[in-house]
């Protein structure tokens, strides 16, 4: 047996080992091989727990596992999240609701959020990727929350809005403290000290009368009303009938 020049060529510092071996005899020849073998550089090392801590695509690169596109950590194969998740430590996660169900989710698009470390698009609302205008999203100090794209270090005692700014928490459409996303209270509920709480007085404990405030009253010419409503005064030239003014 015997080895073609073209089968050692471009071997670079091993081409003085090839001309010793080719003038070995069979037997030397193929302890040589061997060797060389053993010598040439190797394969990548194999993509799995014990060589990448992101993720292992489908021809075994190791990605760092951070993008929506390659996501995972400690070796795993790479996922794919869906358009209404994002890839957080590894993991696709659903992009939070960050207000009441009328205000819709997140702002999405980059036009009003931020890019992170991975060039993907962050809704900018979030104190650990806070940001606006597609620019490079920042990290908030733990003494700061993002507001409009901002870090801000004034303090909200009531709820944050979807874009971050803080109401007061004490209205139906927007209520919460400290600093929680802002709720809407559903029908029939209050907002008092930041949390929706049943009325005392609502169409369902006053269905015969009208409210004052929060005391149920029956109908009156000063009290005019049914099924719960805030209770009407008529006018003198009116009556009270069937809980309206005529």
């Amino acid at each position: 047996m015997s080895l073609a020049p073209a089968q050692t060529a471009g071997r670079g510092s091993l081409a003085p080992l090839v001309k010793v071996g080719l003038s070995a005899t069979p037997m030397r020849q193929w302890l040589f091989l061997a060797a060389m073998l053993v010598l040439e550089p190797g394969c990548p090392p194999t993509c799995d727990r014990s060589t990448c801590t992101g993720c292992c695509d489908i021809s075994g690169e190791c990605l760092p596992g951070t993008s929506r596109n390659f996501c995972g950590a400690g070796g795993v194969v790479c996922g794919v999240c869906t358009s209404s998740m994002r890839c957080r430590a590894g993991s696709c996660i659903e992009t939070p609701d960050a207000g009441p169900p009328d205000a819709g989710p997140m702002v999405q698009t980059c036009m009003a959020g931020c890019r992170d470390s991975s060039r993907e698009c962050q809704p900018g609302n979030l104190p650990e990727a806070c940001g606006a205008d597609a620019g490079t999203c920042a990290q908030c100090m733990p003494d700061q929350r993002c507001e409009f794209g901002r870090c801000t270090s004034a303090a909200c005692t009531g709820c944050i809005e979807p874009l971050g700014a803080c109401r007061a928490g004490n209205e139906n459409l927007a209520c919460g403290a400290d600093a929680g996303f802002c709720l809407a209270c559903t029908t029939g509920q209050t907002c008092r000290s930041g949390t929706c709480v049943g009325s005392a007085c609502s169409a369902q404990t006053c269905p015969a009368g009208c409210c004052r405030g929060e005391v149920c009253v029956p109908p009156s010419q000063s009290s005019c009303g049914l099924s719960g409503i805030m209770c009407a005064t008529c006018l003198s030239t009116q009556m009270c009938m069937n809980g309206t003014c005529r």
